[in-house]
């Protein structure tokens, strides 16, 4: 029983050592509206301008991960 949970306990004792690692990230200014930006589609085959949008109402999912 002991054995199978012998790496998940050495992996807990490695977190302590990576948790002050700081993790940051320079983002450029959002001022302005949405309609000033564009996204790749999921296959890059091209470029969604949001302004094409305007006056109608769309859900944006947010599922970054890093």
């Amino acid at each position: 029983m002991m054995q199978p949970l012998l790496p998940l306990l050495l992996l807990g004792l490695l977190r302590p050592f990576t948790a002050g690692c700081p993790l940051t990230q320079q983002c450029e200014s959002t001022d302005g509206d949405i309609y000033r930006y564009q996204a790749k589609t999921l296959n890059d085959s091209r470029t969604v301008n949001f302004s094409d949008y305007r006056g109608t109402s769309v859900l944006f999912i947010n599922v970054a991960t890093y």
